[in-house]
């Protein structure tokens, strides 16, 4: 195997317990594996990259990261979300909007996106709200090879559930429940994680549940039964937002979602949840906050942050003090275009400060811990989210070349304000390169050719919205224009 040095003006080693500076830095690995990270590397070399004037650190991991052309963006300006397609209309006959030809471009396309912006490791998320259904087995067969082809880490598991949320003509919403078509799919994504040994080491599986409202207690059961057998993670989405607050405390006895995930044997150091702003319930306390935050802290359950969706939908967390306090891991996702990391921390950063009103509540170093290590502590690894002598070799560039990154005074705390995913040089996982001077070299993909046929794709899947929305309206209702418009 060949071992191949790398060198650049900062390389973000692990060291005593946590990322170390090294300036000037050195980083070396063989196959798939990272051999040294420190300075004057001793032993034979076959090729050394010199990356100059840049930042070499470990690849981030994003545990809700967008396997989909993102419909959350249609969102951003149009709203109530419930009149605008967010819930279907309860007189839709679900189907299915994409072919699988289709869904299979949008994994390449979404994939492909991750890597450009430096994120090695990656749990995706599709939407369901335009599907027949949920997610299913052998989708999920093509997307590990997608994933494989283009060389990402992916955990991967069918999105399944109970049931799914309706607006009816006279703006009330309900829940509409198939609980065996939910145990079936659970059973299919049991059966789907199972296989997947195949696919090597950088394909795991994890179970997918799609809402917390979606899943009846008998699901949550079995899936927390499930969880346990097959030692994977499971991500649920919880405490998101008020429609699932409400169904929660409607259906259960005025329950919280995570009393409803503790009261089915839930919660654990597998469970994944992403958004987790809205604690205590429907009627939130501070006691009953404080409460629930000690129940996920004392079951070590995960936190997955996601920073841009949650700002645009004027939510966040609350927030980074209070949940360690609490001893609850935090990591990150991106959820939403871009699936910009270095972006979901910045932003991530100031929602924090302007939440809790105080300048020093997270700081750069925070968010990046988050979206390396956290993610990995997650996972229940420590050979990704740093770079040590047997790391796995998953490895980001980040360029400071490029004037718009400005000056250089912290090398973390820079590339945080002042770059983006766009100023990502390289990406190596698993020690294969796969993204160079930002081309997807492994699969060798016309990366104009891709932004073309997602926007084709995506023009016809904006068209399908006015079937499934609130009273049917024409597509300029739904989504008029920001200012009037004249067409040729």
């Amino acid at each position: 195997m060949k071992t191949t040095k790398i060198t650049a003006k900062y390389v973000i080693g692990f060291k005593d317990g946590g990322h170390h500076i090294y300036e000037q830095g050195e980083l070396v690995y063989r196959g798939d594996t990272v051999l040294f990270v420190g300075h004057g590397y001793q032993g034979q070399i076959d090729e050394t990259l010199a990356m100059g004037n840049a930042l070499i650190g470990p690849g981030f991991i994003d545990l809700d990261a967008v396997a989909d052309l993102d419909s959350t963006v249609l969102a951003f300006d149009h709203q109530p979300g419930w009149k605008k397609g967010r819930l279907p209309a309860s007189s839709w006959q679900r189907r299915e909007t994409y072919n699988d030809a289709q869904l299979d471009f949008n994994k390449r396309y979404a994939f492909s996106q991750l890597l450009l912006n430096g994120i090695t490791t990656i749990a995706p998320i599709t939407s369901v709200l335009y599907r027949e259904w949920a997610e299913t087995a052998d989708e999920f067969r093509r997307a590990a090879d997608i994933a494989v082809s283009l060389g990402v880490r992916a955990y991967l598991g069918p999105a399944y559930m109970s049931g799914y949320g309706v607006v009816n003509p006279d703006a009330s919403v309900e829940m509409r429940f198939n609980e065996q078509r939910g145990l079936k799919g659970l059973e299919e994504a049991v059966h789907y994680v199972e296989q997947l040994h195949q696919y090597g080491d950088t394909i795991k599986g994890m179970l997918a549940p799609d809402r917390i409202e979606g899943c009846t207690p008998e699901l949550l059961r079995q899936t927390a039964k499930a969880m346990r057998a097959l030692d994977c993670p499971v991500r649920l989405h919880s405490c998101q937002g008020e429609f699932e607050l409400d169904m929660v405390h409607q259906l259960y006895n005025g329950m919280s979602s995570v009393e409803l995930m503790a009261e089915h044997d839930l919660l654990d150091s597998r469970l994944l949840l992403p958004h987790l702003q809205l604690l205590g319930g429907k009627h939130a306390t501070p006691e009953k906050i404080q409460r629930e935050l000690s129940l996920l802290g004392q079951s070590g359950a995960n936190a997955v942050i996601c920073p841009l969706v949650a700002g645009r939908n004027s939510k966040y967390f609350d927030g980074v003090s209070r949940f360690r306090e609490a001893g609850i891991n935090l990591s990150m996702g991106t959820d939403t275009y871009p699936p910009d990391m270095i972006q979901n921390m910045h932003v991530g950063a100031i929602l924090s400060r302007v939440n809790s009103g105080n300048i020093t509540e997270a700081s750069a170093a925070d968010y990046y811990n988050m979206a390396t290590l956290g993610g990995a502590r997650a996972l229940g690894r420590e050979d990704i989210g740093r770079l040590c002598s047997g790391a796995k070799a998953d490895i980001m560039v980040f360029d400071f070349d490029k004037i718009h990154t400005g000056q250089v005074f912290d090398p973390i705390t820079a590339m945080v304000i002042n770059g983006n995913g766009r100023d990502i040089k390289g990406v190596i996982v698993n020690g294969d390169k796969v993204v160079w001077d930002g081309q997807l070299v492994k699969l060798n993909l016309d990366l104009q050719q891709l932004h073309h046929q997602a926007q084709q794709q995506f023009d016809g899947f904006i068209a399908s919205y006015p079937e499934r929305s609130h009273l049917h309206p024409p597509l300029e209702e739904i989504f008029p224009p920001s200012f009037p418009t004249s067409k040729v």
